[in-house]
């Protein structure tokens, strides 16, 4: 961090003098995450004392089969125009050689082009499923008219109630229960505690009801964007997966559903690749949104990339004893630096 002042004025040269994360607070916040925090967690590439080039990640624990194996969530890949020719891929597949799982979202063109040839496993869109409560709002706004008729069982459900503490005490899932979590961020209390209820920047509801083994939880975060529109953007929802879980997991998300319409939320939207979870939505009329119609980027609306990636590494020898684990690893919206404070935040 002694380099701080060369690395903000990179940022400022490659992505612009208001970029968000010239915010030092927010910087320190994505990026130091050692007990040492003169380091930061990016690796970066220098021609002389002149830096060209840096990939930032965030340290994660992954669940991976039977066992929990540290890795790495990308966050932020940047290059100084005039050395595009192979840098960005030099840290690329040094970071594969740090750690055994590395993955990340929103990839532009060109680092799919790079993560294709380092063979990672890369999913286009990252399926999507919407509620909308305002449906001549959201017509009139971004022209998208829901294909079936709001289910109005849920008022009988109540509004769920929301969550201020998570301990080991009241929140300790038996990881068996939640099959389709087997590959993926380990959504333990130490994550949920530092992601939701520690994060500085935003405040998110949190659902969780049930037993501290066998909890169902939905995680949220209100955006009031600037043109208007108000979304319930889910980051987190995961129940047992027998059937009294998912008839509690189901009664969950109707109470969710009425209390963003107390909320005066104009839509509700969901990002997972996890058929299970998708499902069980569909179940509660959200309906799919493969089109792009209505936007990924909220802080402000930008329909400039209208949908959500992933990318995937994983080392040879974790495929080798683990042969599915791509095809079965669990995104949401919320891992990695999705969910993060942009035009909000810039001029703080």
């Amino acid at each position: 961090m002694s380099d701080w002042q060369q690395m903000d004025k990179f940022i400022a040269i490659t992505h612009g003098e208001n970029h968000v994360l010239r915010n030092r607070p927010l910087f320190d916040w994505v990026f130091l995450r050692n007990k040492n925090k003169e380091m930061a967690n990016l690796i970066v590439a220098y021609e002389g004392d002149k830096l060209i080039s840096l990939l930032g990640y965030l340290p994660t624990k992954f669940l991976w089969g039977s066992e929990v194996i540290s890795g790495v969530w990308m966050a932020h890949w940047m290059t100084m125009e005039g050395y595009r020719f192979g840098i960005g891929a030099l840290l690329m597949r040094k970071i594969t050689e740090m750690f055994p799982i590395v993955a990340g979202q929103g990839a532009s063109l060109m680092n799919q082009e790079i993560v294709t040839k380092m063979k990672f496993m890369f999913l286009e869109k990252i399926p999507k499923v919407v509620y909308v409560f305002n449906h001549d709002k959201v017509l009139n706004f971004f022209g998208y008219r829901i294909g079936k008729t709001i289910n109005r069982s849920i008022e009988k459900y109540g509004v769920a109630k929301e969550t201020t503490a998570i301990t080991r005490e009241s929140f300790n899932p038996n990881w068996n229960l939640y099959p389709s979590l087997k590959y993926g961020t380990l959504r333990d209390s130490y994550y949920l505690n530092y992601r939701y209820v520690d994060y500085p920047f935003f405040n998110y509801n949190i659902f969780i009801e049930g037993e501290a083994s066998s909890p169902v939880v939905l995680i949220a975060r209100i955006i009031e964007t600037t043109e208007g529109v108000r979304v319930a953007r889910i980051l987190e929802f995961f129940f047992p997966e027998n059937e009294s879980g998912k008839k509690r997991g189901l009664s969950l998300v109707k109470k969710c559903l009425n209390y963003f319409e107390q909320h005066n939320c104009d839509y509700a939207d969901f990002y997972c690749n996890s058929n299970t979870h998708i499902n069980l939505l569909l179940d509660a009329v959200f309906t799919i949104e493969n089109m792009g119609a209505l936007p990924s980027l909220l802080d402000p609306i930008d329909m400039s990339r209208r949908f959500q990636n992933l990318e995937l590494y994983v080392s040879p020898e974790l495929k080798r004893k683990y042969p599915n684990c791509e095809n079965a690893f669990i995104v949401t919206r919320a891992d990695g630096d999705q969910d993060r404070p942009n035009e909000s935040y810039r001029n703080i």
